[in-house]
C-alpha cells in the first residue's frame, strides 16, 4: 500500500512541512511493498492545521483507487525537521487507517484493515524515537525513496502475475528508453521500430492497453524510477551496463542492446501472461537477421500480384527511411523492387494512407487529412505514389 501525506495551514497557508515528508519516505519503506486488499492502491492522508470553523474534512475516492482522508492535528514547525512533528503525524495514521471503511463505495470493499494495522504497529517499534535518530534517517532519504518507488513496482508486478487478465488489445508499439544519449547508430531508437513493427505483425494481444514501455538502467532499481501508472501501456525493465556499452565497439553494443530488450520483453511476458511463443518468435528473427532486416510497413493482395511497402530502419531518427515497393507476382513468383521515396519514418504515416492494386497500376495514396497535407507538403513529398506493373516487372 502506498501512502501520501500532504499537509495544509490554513492561517498560514504553507503546503510544505519537511517532517511529514520523511514520514510519508517512512511509510512507504514498510507498507508500500504490501498487499492490503484490491480496492484501493493507495491512502493520501491530508494533516489539516489551522482549520477554519467551517471547514468540512474529506473522506472519499479519488481516482478510482486512492483513499482520501483529512484530519486535523497541530504541528511545531513546517519548516525545521523535528521528532515531535514527524511523531505526532506517524500515530494520526492509525486513525486515517481506521476512517478508510467508512468511505461511501458503490462497490463492496476490499481491505485488510487487520494487517495494516498490525503492520503499521510493526513499523512503529523502527521507528526514529529522538532527533539524532530522526536527523540519521533524513541522511538515507534519496536512496530509501528509490527503494519505495521499486518496491511499489514490485507490488504492481505481484498483482499482475496473481491476477491474469484477459489479452484483448493488440499491441501497437514499444518503446525502448535507453539511459544513454546516442547518435549513431542509435540502437534504442533501431530495436524501439524493430520490435514494434515485428511484435505487431505477431499479433500480440495486451491485457487492456496498446504499447509497452522498455526501461534501462545500471540496476532494476534505477530502472524502477521511470516507471509511472499509464492507461496506455505497461512498464518492463532490463539491466543494461552502461560503462561496459559506451566502451564497447558497434557490434557488442547492438548485441547488448539486443540481449537487455529480449530479458524485459520475457519479464513483461511472463507477469503479464502473453503469448510467449510469438515473443520468441520475433526475438529469435531480430538475433538470426541483425539491424539490417528488412520489415514490412504495409501490404495488399489480390489473385495476381502481392504488393508490400517495405524499409530498414535507419542508424538514426534524424535520418529518413528508404521505402520500397515490393511486388510479387502470384503465377509465376517473380519477385521486383522498386524505389518509392525517402521519408521519417515518424511522419512516414502521412504518406501510406492505402495501397490499390489496379488492373494496370498500384497506387499508394496518402492521408487525406489536413494535418497529413501539410506534412507532406513541409517535407515536399507527393500526395501518393503510381507505379505501372508492366514497368515494375521490365
Amino acid at each position: 500500500m502506498r501512502f501520501l501525506i500532504e499537509y495544509k495551514d490554513f492561517k498560514t497557508k504553507e503546503e510544505k512541512q519537511v517532517s511529514l515528508e520523511l514520514l510519508e519516505t517512512f511509510l512507504n519503506e514498510h507498507l508500500i511493498g504490501e498487499f492490503y486488499g484490491s480496492t484501493f492502491e493507495c491512502i493520501l492522508v491530508r494533516f489539516i492545521h489551522n482549520p477554519t470553523s467551517k471547514k468540512k474534512y474529506r473522506k472519499r475516492v479519488l481516482y478510482d483507487d486512492i483513499a482520501e482522508i483529512e484530519l486535523e492535528a497541530t504541528f511545531v514547525n513546517n519548516a525545521k525537521l523535528n521528532i515531535d512533528d514527524f511523531l505526532t503525524g506517524l500515530h494520526k495514521v492509525k486513525e486515517a487507517i481506521l476512517m478508510v471503511k467508512t468511505i461511501p463505495l458503490k462497490t463492496a470493499l476490499d481491505f485488510n484493515e487487520h494487517k495494516i494495522l498490525s503492520d503499521l504497529q510493526s513499523s512503529i517499534k523502527s521507528a526514529p524515537a529522538t532527533s539524532k535518530e530522526l536527523k540519521e534517517y533524513s541522511a538515507n532519504q534519496a536512496q530509501t525513496k528509490q527503494h519505495n518507488w521499486a518496491k511499489m513496482v514490485d507490488l504492481s508486478i505481484k498483482r499482475a502475475t496473481l491476477n491474469p487478465r484477459p489479452l484483448t488489445k493488440p499491441l501497437i508499439t514499444v518503446n525502448v528508453s535507453s539511459p544513454i544519449d546516442e547518435t549513431e547508430p542509435d540502437f534504442s531508437f533501431i530495436y524501439t521500430e524493430i520490435f514494434s513493427n515485428l511484435l505487431r505483425k505477431a499479433e500480440v494481444m495486451l491485457p487492456g492497453y496498446n504499447h509497452i514501455f522498455i526501461r534501462l538502467a545500471d540496476t532494476l532499481v534505477e530502472a524502477k524510477q521511470e516507471s509511472a501508472p499509464n492507461d496506455r501501456g505497461k512498464d518492463t525493465f532490463a539491466i543494461l551496463d552502461t560503462k561496459k556499452y559506451i566502451t564497447s565497439d558497434t557490434a557488442t553494443k547492438s548485441k547488448m542492446m539486443l540481449n537487455s530488450i529480449a530479458e524485459a520483453l520475457r519479464y513483461i511476458a511472463n507477469f503479464e501472461h502473453l503469448d510467449k511463443s510469438k515473443i520468441e518468435a520475433v526475438i529469435k528473427k531480430v538475433e538470426e537477421e541483425g539491424t539490417d532486416l528488412e520489415l514490412i510497413y504495409f501490404s495488399k493482395q489480390n489473385i495476381k500480384y502481392l504488393a508490400e511497402v517495405t524499409y530498414t530502419v535507419p542508424q538514426s531518427h534524424l535520418t529518413n527511411a528508404t521505402f520500397n515497393l515490393r511486388v510479387t507476382d502470384l503465377t509465376s513468383n517473380i519477385v521486383k523492387t522498386v524505389k518509392i521515396d525517402d521519408i521519417n519514418l515518424f511522419w512516414c504515416p502521412y504518406s501510406f494512407g492505402s495501397i490499390n492494386i489496379k488492373k494496370d497500376s498500384i497506387v499508394i495514396k496518402g492521408r487525406s487529412s489536413h494535418r497529413a497535407e501539410i506534412s507532406r507538403r513541409a517535407d515536399k513529398l507527393p500526395d501518393g505514389y503510381s507505379f505501372t506493373i508492366n514497368n515494375i516487372f521490365s
